[in-house]
């Protein structure tokens, strides 16, 4: 069943207005938690909703997942909401679960997705994309998008993600420029031969 975990103090602007932000969570089996975000428009009270944007171990965790969400994570929460996809399940990569919590497994898994992410840079042949593009491109669910990018940011420093009139942008660093220019290279080299 839903709950209300949280109402954001800061509402959330765009082109039609105001909009109030609210978490919200429901317990799933194997005692997970999944948060997803609602957005009540101030000016007539109509609602919208995201997918889910995160699995956690519990409430707790929903919330606090929560405490980190940015300003540019809400702009691109509220498009989500507002321009809902298509669901094709067949489509999502869904991975295994992982059974005792093992780091080992979850770093390779993530390090999957940080490579889709860099492949959409080399396949686009840029050094910038709009972050919706990789949601849009990438078959996974986009709360991993976001982990990956966090991840490529902070820990790789490949990536940089800015917001400009209203659009979130990824950028490959130098160092994620060289990095994709490498793999492409080694791809090269294996199709030469």
């Amino acid at each position: 069943m839903e709950q209300l975990l949280q109402v954001f103090d800061k509402p959330v602007a765009d082109a039609n207005g105001l909009y109030k932000v609210f978490l919200y969570g429901r317990s799933r089996p194997a005692d997970t938690w999944q948060g997803w975000l609602v957005f009540e428009r101030v000016s007539d009270g109509k609602r919208f909703s995201t997918d889910v944007e995160t699995t956690q171990p519990n409430a707790e965790a929903v919330l606090y997942w929560a405490t980190g969400l940015s300003d540019t994570y809400f702009d691109g929460a509220l498009d989500r909401a507002l321009h809902p996809r298509p669901h094709d399940a067949s489509g999502i990569a869904t991975p295994a679960p992982i059974v005792g919590g093992n780091a080992d497994i979850r770093r390779r898994r993530l390090g999957v997705l940080e490579h889709a992410v860099l492949n959409c840079f080399r396949r686009h042949a840029t050094t910038r994309l709009l972050t919706r593009t990789l949601f849009d491109e990438l078959r996974y669910q986009h709360a991993d998008v976001v982990r990956a990018l966090e991840d490529l940011q902070k820990q790789g420093g490949f990536v940089v993600r800015t917001t400009e009139e209203g659009n979130d942008w990824v950028s490959l660093t130098p160092a994620g420029a060289s990095f994709t220019a490498q793999e492409q290279e080694l791809t090269d080299r294996s199709l030469r031969r």
